[in-house]
């Protein structure tokens, strides 16, 4: 976890040469010593540096976190201010990324198809923060993509033996993990849902291929990714594609969609 340090000025002396000779002729005639010179020091000192932790922090955005940052560190990060943090001495930062965003290291960032175009991929690159970071967790916030192929798309032209229904033909969502083991391919409703991966030293891409007859639209996706730390307690288990830690709920596959969805 990163540190933010702000230095603050505490108030300018009217005549610092005033100041120095006086407490120069002082200490000459006190002989109060070096007890006294260090609180004299102390007390004429210009600057206090505050330092805080990018810790996550809840925004003034409806439904975003960010991390907190100094508001020149959000805005060199290609941030976006929203709220303070860190008894306003810091600003809450968020990170939002669309098609096409290239590569991003920050916990809580926001994935969306903002800019998704028919035909084509949507994809976004994340890095870990440091070698601290051992998984990723993507929240599908909203998820609506077309659904995988059903009993009644088939037609009698498909080859016998070949089995299509629950595959994602006209839309699907992936992520890569370079030297890793990737979960498999999803398309159809998965809001709120999430998935666990394993975070790679070589980055992991996280792509959309929209179909050109697809009916998804540019708000189609709204995926948060957090970085989880490998000392956290929501590490889930090595393999685990969902983790779940409530002592009761309802565990949903994939495109259950209220049971009106199709088995991937």
């Amino acid at each position: 976890m990163g540190q933010s340090s702000l230095a603050m000025q505490q108030g300018k002396a009217s005549s610092p040469a005033f100041v120095w000779v006086t407490l120069l002729l002082l200490l000459a005639v006190s002989g109060l010593g070096q007890n006294l010179t260090e609180r004299a020091m102390k007390q004429l000192s210009v600057f206090t540096v505050v330092k805080f932790p990018n810790t996550v922090c809840s925004s003034s955005t409806s439904g975003r976190n960010g991390t907190c940052y100094t508001a020149s560190e959000c805005s060199a990060k290609g941030g976006s201010t929203s709220g303070s943090c860190a008894s306003s001495f810091g600003v809450c930062c968020i990170f939002e990324k669309s098609c096409g965003g290239g590569s991003i290291s920050e916990n809580s960032t926001y994935f969306t198809s903002s800019a998704l175009t028919k035909g084509s991929s949507c994809g976004l690159t994340i890095c870990r923060r440091d070698s601290g970071i051992c998984q990723l967790r993507l929240d599908y916030e909203t998820f609506v993509l077309n659904n995988p192929v059903t009993a009644t798309t088939i037609t009698l032209a498909t080859p016998v033996g070949s089995n299509r229904i629950g595959s994602c033909d006209t839309d699907s969502f992936s992520v890569t993990v370079p030297g890793g083991k990737s979960p498999p391919a999803i398309c159809g409703t998965n809001t709120g849902q999430h998935m666990y991966v394993p975070a790679s030293s070589q980055c992991n891409n996280l792509n959309a291929n929209i179909g050109s007859a697809s009916t998804a639209t540019t708000s189609a996706f709204t995926i948060k990714v957090t970085q989880v730390e490998c000392n956290s307690k929501t590490k889930a288990p090595n393999g685990c594609l969902e983790y779940f830690t409530s002592d009761t709920g309802t565990i949903e596959t994939y495109n259950y969609n209220s049971a009106a969805g199709v088995l991937l």
